[in-house]
């Protein structure tokens, strides 16, 4: 049988859709590959091995079906800590995307600023681009978009570009087309921002397509609940996530948490002690920025909520 490269393009499940050009298999995975992905002691490394993104050898057996043979090296992972409590494992949501785009609501649900911080964090670490799309700005008036406004102007300083949408009145749509075009990109937020949307405004019906694929395992049918690949008709792709209600950081150690915060840089090495976590302590740098206005408080408190989490 001839092994062939693809993309996997959808996952569920130990099911994986996998693409070449027009052909689509729902394959498998070695299981030489389940044993390969585990720990000296026979314990799991990662939720799941396999993510969409992910490039992989696969043999055809059919018409409909395959198995993976082969992962190949990942250029970029966005990867959150599984949010399982028996097991501290990594969870690649997506791979070798370009870009992440972080969708935030201003209203159903709030503002949540903590999660929009996490989100960025990896990113980073996974080596991707980030956009902030800052959704459902119908749902306040022009006093509060001010507000809004203000508040996001700290993520542009700091290099982040910030764009504001609805789905309603179609502002920021073809903004973020442009920065989605000819780009791979992710989009992740919480549960109920409005990422399948935004989708449809980008490109009509697309949360409704899935790839063709044959009878044998109920193919067609759009699920929220897993990661999947669309094309995009004006060039790119987009891969939809399910919302996401925990996000745990991954691979980032605890004393370099202050490097994800390019605002506290001018001020790192300056505090009284070198050890310093930058929360309370006395002569402390950072600390004193915020209180001077030099350092958004908003930000601040994100960082001190994930430094808390991580030495709890």
């Amino acid at each position: 049988m001839n092994k062939i490269q693809g993309r996997v393009i959808r996952a569920r499940s130990g099911f994986y859709d996998v693409r070449r050009d027009n052909l689509t298999l729902r394959c498998t995975l070695r299981g030489r590959i389940k044993r390969e992905q585990r720990s000296e002691l026979g314990r799991r490394i990662f939720a799941d091995p396999v993510a969409v993104g992910d490039e992989v050898i696969f043999t055809q057996l059919d018409d409909e079906e395959g198995v993976i043979e082969e992962l190949l090296p990942r250029r970029t992972k966005f990867s959150r800590q599984y949010p399982g409590k028996r097991e501290v494992v990594e969870q690649v949501v997506v791979a070798n995307a370009d870009r992440v785009i972080v969708i935030i609501s201003t209203r159903l649900p709030d503002l949540n600023f903590r999660f929009l911080d996490r989100f960025l964090i990896l990113a980073e670490n996974g080596g991707m681009d980030v956009v902030v799309c800052v959704n459902k700005m119908d749902l306040i008036d022009s006093e509060e978009g001010e507000r809004v406004t203000s508040l996001f102007s700290t993520y542009r300083l700091l290099g982040y570009e910030v764009i504001y949408t609805s789905t309603v009145e179609s502002p920021g749509v073809c903004e973020l087309r442009r920065v989605m075009e000819g780009k791979f990109n992710v989009l992740v937020g919480a549960s109920g921002v409005g990422k399948s949307s935004l989708l449809n405004a980008i490109q009509p019906g697309i949360s409704l397509r899935v790839g063709e694929v044959g009878r044998k395992s109920e193919k067609g049918r759009h699920t929220t609940t897993l990661v999947e690949l669309f094309p995009l008709d004006f060039g790119g792709e987009a891969a939809d996530t399910p919302g996401i209600r925990e996000v745990g950081l991954w691979g980032i150690e605890t004393e370099n948490l202050d490097r994800y915060f390019p605002e506290l840089e001018p001020y790192l090495g300056n505090c009284q002690y070198n050890d310093c976590s930058h929360l309370s302590e006395p002569g402390c740098a950072v600390t004193e920025a915020v209180d001077a206005g030099e350092i958004s408080p908003v930000r601040h408190r994100s960082y001190v909520t994930l430094r808390a989490e991580r030495d709890g």
